[in-house]
């Protein structure tokens, strides 16, 4: 019985498992979606390409992404 208790068991804890995998990976898409949802409003705001030039510029003078 120890045996089938102890499967039993793991069964349980795998499936749980398995459901917050579940979750974890469509929080993840959400958060993507959210992201690219995000830049491409930003992309709409005015200013965005100058902006983005002078990103680009310190990334190169610093060797970095600065923030």
């Amino acid at each position: 019985m120890g045996v089938q208790k102890n499967i039993s068991s793991l069964k349980v804890n795998t499936e749980a498992l398995t459901e917050n995998l579940k979750k974890l990976i469509l929080e993840e898409q959400q958060t993507r979606e959210l992201a690219v949802g995000t830049l491409n409003l930003l992309k709409l705001m005015p200013g965005y390409e100058e902006a983005l030039s002078e990103m680009k510029k310190s990334v190169e003078e610093d060797g970095h992404q600065g923030a």
